[in-house]
C-alpha cells in the first residue's frame, strides 16, 4: 500500500487492536422507551441537561463526527456520555471502493463502539457492509440478542440485492433482538417490521417532508421513539 493512503490511526486506536481476532461488541440493556433521537449535527439544539432523554445518531457527512474518531479525547468522550446512548459511527461501504478501503470503514465503526463501549457508553453497533467479503468482519464477535443498528437511508432501489443477501447473514450471524433502521426498510425487512424485529427511525429528510405536510410551522428532527 503506497503510503499516502494508508489510513490515520487516531492514538485511543491502540487500545482496541484487531492483530489477536475481531474485537467483541457486547450487549448491553437498553430501555428505548420513551426516547428521542438527535443528530450529530443538530445537538446544538438541546441542551445539556436534557440530553439523557436523547439517543445521538452519526448518519451525516464524515465532516460532521470525523473528530469522533481522530481525535477522541475526554472531552469529547464526556459529552457522549451526556447522552443516554449513541448510535456507531457511520463510516459507509461501498461497491465502488476496493475491499481494502470499506475494511477500513468497517473497522473504524467497531473500534469506535467497541471503546465506547468500555467507558461507560451505550454504544448501539452500526452494521454496514457490501459484498461478501465483508461479512465476516462486519458480523462476527458481536453479541447475541444485542439491539443493533442498520441504515438504508442511501440506498435507492427499495429491493437492492447487495443489501438483502448481508442482510440475511446478518440475521444469522448476530441474531438481534431489535434492529434499529434509519430510513425506509427495504422490502426484505417487511416481515421483520410487522414481527416487532425491525424498528423504523424516519431519517432527517423524511422527517422534514412529513412535518411540512402537515404544515405545523416548525421543522423538529428528533422523532419520539414507542415502546419497543
Amino acid at each position: 500500500m503506497n503510503i499516502s493512503k494508508i489510513p490515520y490511526i487516531a492514538r485511543w486506536c491502540k487500545a482496541i487492536s484487531f492483530r489477536k481476532g475481531i474485537p467483541w461488541i457486547r450487549r448491553q440493556k437498553i430501555n428505548l422507551s420513551g426516547k428521542k433521537f438527535v443528530l450529530i449535527n443538530e445537538i446544538s439544539k438541546i441542551p445539556d441537561e436534557q440530553r439523557k432523554d436523547y439517543i445521538l445518531l452519526f448518519y451525516a457527512d464524515e465532516k460532521h463526527f470525523n473528530a469522533f474518531y481522530t481525535e477522541l479525547d475526554e472531552t469529547r468522550l464526556s459529552k457522549l456520555q451526556g447522552f443516554y446512548a449513541i448510535f456507531g459511527l457511520d463510516y459507509s461501504t461501498y461497491p465502488d471502493l476496493d475491499e481494502d478501503e470499506n475494511r477500513v470503514a468497517i473497522k473504524r465503526n467497531r473500534r469506535f463502539c467497541v471503546y465506547c463501549q468500555q467507558h461507560d457508553i451505550l454504544c448501539i453497533y452500526n452494521v454496514v457492509w457490501t459484498g461478501k467479503s465483508d461479512y465476516k468482519l462486519a458480523f462476527s464477535n458481536v453479541e447475541k440478542n444485542s439491539i443493533i443498528a442498520v441504515s438504508t437511508y442511501r440506498i435507492q432501489d427499495p429491493d437492492d440485492k447487495m443489501f438483502r443477501k448481508g442482510y440475511k447473514r446478518m440475521k444469522a450471524a448476530i441474531k438481534p433482538s431489535l434492529i434499529l433502521c434509519y430510513g425506509t426498510p427495504q422490502k426484505c425487512m417487511e416481515k421483520d417490521v410487522s414481527a416487532g424485529l425491525v424498528l423504523c427511525i424516519p431519517s432527517r429528510f423524511e422527517l422534514v417532508k412529513l412535518e411540512l405536510a402537515e404544515q405545523n410551522g416548525q421543522l423538529s428532527f428528533l422523532p419520539e421513539l414507542m415502546s419497543a
